[in-house]
């Protein structure tokens, strides 16, 4: 109680927002760029995330010429598979791909939409069901 009647004190001179009946923030409330960022290094720092031996040869999608520069986008990536598939229950491996598509440069001819790796995606999923964050869900 002495610690909350301090924090109430020295909270009486900042500026009051008007919430609602919610308490603390969801995740819609955080922009996704901050939420993953902090994810990811959550899921380095934790040591728990299997990342497979491969990572720094494979690519993300067929459309892409080289792997990923940065060392650690295998978090950054099982990062926002998170967060999709929390905004999103039941999504599949598909429109997963789907999300994380991009196009592909086809030099003179016009650019095609490419879905991501299938396979990454496995593992990342995997990864995430290991740490206990997502479970495979009711077939249907």
């Amino acid at each position: 109680f002495c610690t909350l009647l301090s924090t109430m004190v020295a909270a009486k001179n900042t500026k009051k927002i008007n919430v609602g009946k919610r308490r603390g923030a969801g995740m819609r409330d955080v922009s996704a760029n901050k939420w993953i960022r902090a994810m990811a290094a959550h899921l380095k720092q934790s040591g728990k995330c299997f990342v497979p031996s491969c990572t720094e040869f494979v690519k993300s999608s067929h459309a892409n010429e080289r792997a990923p520069q940065n060392a650690d986008w295998y978090y950054y990536r099982a990062a926002a598979v998170l967060r999709r598939v929390y905004n999103r229950p039941g999504v599949g491996y598909t429109s997963l791909a789907k999300a994380f598509s991009i196009k592909k440069n086809n030099g003179s001819r016009p650019e095609k939409t490419i879905y991501a790796s299938r396979g990454l995606l496995h593992w990342v999923c995997r990864s995430l069901e290991g740490m206990k964050l997502i479970g495979k869900g009711k077939e249907q």
